[in-house]
């Protein structure tokens, strides 16, 4: 599966999905897609930025003794005042490695849908 076609699948979902993008394990945005007709609260280059301070704070906390500890880390998600962000590590057969960022409506109903990706991700995990 190619990484447009895995975003792209990914928001089709569940309509309260915002956005969904792919980056890779140095932070770089390889894909972005967005919800139909919505307009981003970020420019192009904030989401980039985003995605680059995300992955190194994410790639900072599960790391190291702590890891061994609490376990891997499944996915984070952050309540902010207009959506909802969710970031979830990403790891392929040929142990390739990305992150999958993800935002939703703030009023949403948004942890069922976190474990609809989360299944689909075990499910394919060969496909990426």
């Amino acid at each position: 599966m190619q990484h447009e076609e895995l975003c792209n699948h990914l928001l089709a979902l569940d309509e309260s999905i915002r956005y969904v993008g792919l980056a890779d394990h140095f932070g770089s945005l390889l894909v972005t897609v967005y919800r139909k007709g919505l307009e981003p609260l970020a420019s192009k280059e904030e989401t980039a930025k985003y995605a680059s301070q995300l992955v190194l704070l994410t790639g900072a906390v599960s790391g190291g003794k702590f890891m061994s500890k609490v376990g891997k880390m499944q996915y984070v998600v952050g309540r902010f005042e207009h959506l909802v962000r969710a970031t979830i590590p990403v790891v392929s057969d040929s142990y390739d490695k990305y992150y999958l960022l993800m935002s939703f409506d703030v009023d949403s109903n948004f942890m069922p849908v976190i474990d609809r990706v989360l299944a689909f991700l075990r499910e394919n995990r060969s496909a990426f």
